[in-house]
């Protein structure tokens, strides 16, 4: 049988994990937003050239 102090401390120990792991996905979800935001960026500067370059080869 479990004692409420065993529960307790159970229940602490559960919650620093979750802490933990909603901690490491802030984390991954900011990389993940940065990520994403340079690859917006970088394709933005070559959908230009890649249109020119579909509009060409349609072209041919």
């Amino acid at each position: 049988m479990y004692t409420n102090d065993d529960i307790m401390d159970k229940l602490n120990e559960l919650e620093l994990k979750i802490d933990n792991i909603e901690s490491k996905v802030d984390s991954l979800d900011d990389n993940l937003k940065k990520h994403i935001k340079f690859i917006d960026k970088t394709y933005e500067g070559l959908k230009n050239p890649i249109a020119t370059a579909t509009r060409f080869l349609r072209g041919r």
